[in-house]
């Protein structure tokens, strides 16, 4: 009754099944009988799952679409840093490249008029 609403939550905080099974200290496979509506879901598991989903059990529970408020894991946030790492690498490699391609094309004019002052 509540598995899709969970796995939408748990999938929004980019956990793996093993990642929440581990937190509410079950093996992934019954956690998986939680998504699937194949166990159910004790006022025991409901809070723990809740707070390993960093939700309220009222998000679970109500019919109402899941608002995650989104706290990135610590490994969502070292993904970020690579992330804002290699932008801002990219960043610099397109600023060196721009900056090659202008000393080109005043190469290559400096020449143009050199021909362009012989040819005169």
């Amino acid at each position: 009754m509540y598995g899709d609403k969970i796995r939408m939550i748990r999938e929004m905080r980019a956990f793996s099944q093993e990642d929440v099974a581990d937190k509410l200290g079950i093996k992934q496979n019954m956690y998986s009988k939680i998504e699937t509506n194949q166990t159910r879901l004790t006022a025991e598991m409901l809070d723990k799952l809740s707070k390993a989903l960093d939700v309220s059990p009222l998000d679970i529970m109500n019919q109402q679409p899941a608002i995650v408020n989104f706290q990135p894991s610590q490994a969502t946030q070292q993904s970020i840093g690579c992330i804002e790492n290699l932008v801002a690498a990219q960043k610099e490699l397109f600023e060196k490249l721009i900056a090659a391609k202008d000393s080109e094309i005043a190469r290559l004019e400096r020449i143009i008029q050199g021909l362009l002052g012989i040819a005169h």
